[in-house]
């Protein structure tokens, strides 16, 4: 039997989902005519669905995996598909197998100049002199998801992308 649709809430206030996204902008058509791109790699289902359904919301066609493997594989079937390249990586640090942050490293190592957001609850001098060397920006855990989404419209819509924390 199907359960009834229960409200999506924002982990961090508990807030039903469409109570947190009430910006003054309007949804767009989450992500089906979208030409921008994203890839999450999230191995907490509740934190991904949470990011999928904001970027979705933003307009973003959203790709999600669970691991960096996935997020390798992901990265590399749309290559082989001769797909636009992601436009954005969301990825998480630690994940079961390799982290987000090796994934990171053998893409960037392969020529993949996608920009990234790198998500962590490990404290930023932990994660932080990595960084630069993956051209990324650093969102520790928890965060706002105005953050994210004000951060990833930053990225990929044009605005200037710097390698830097944001808080």
């Amino acid at each position: 039997m199907k359960r009834p649709a229960t409200p999506i809430h924002n982990v961090l206030s508990n807030v039903p989902l469409e109570v947190a996204f009430a910006w003054d902008e309007q949804p767009t058509d989450p992500g089906i005519h979208s030409t921008q791109r994203v890839l999450i790699a999230e191995d907490d289902p509740a934190l991904r669905s949470l990011m999928v359904k904001l970027l979705a919301f933003e307009g973003y066609f959203v790709t999600e995996v669970v691991d960096a493997l996935e997020m390798l594989d992901a990265v590399q079937v749309s290559h082989d598909r001769r797909e636009a390249p992601f436009d954005l990586i969301v990825t998480d640090v630690r994940m079961p197998g390799l982290t987000g942050l090796d994934a990171l490293a053998i893409l960037r190592q392969s020529g993949c100049t996608t920009p990234a957001i790198i998500v962590s609850a490990l404290p930023g001098e932990m994660v932080q002199p990595d960084i630069p060397v993956r051209n990324a920006l650093f969102l520790p855990k928890p965060f706002a998801l105005e953050n994210l989404r004000r951060i990833a419209n930053r990225v990929v819509r044009g605005k200037s992308h710097q390698t830097s924390s944001v808080t």
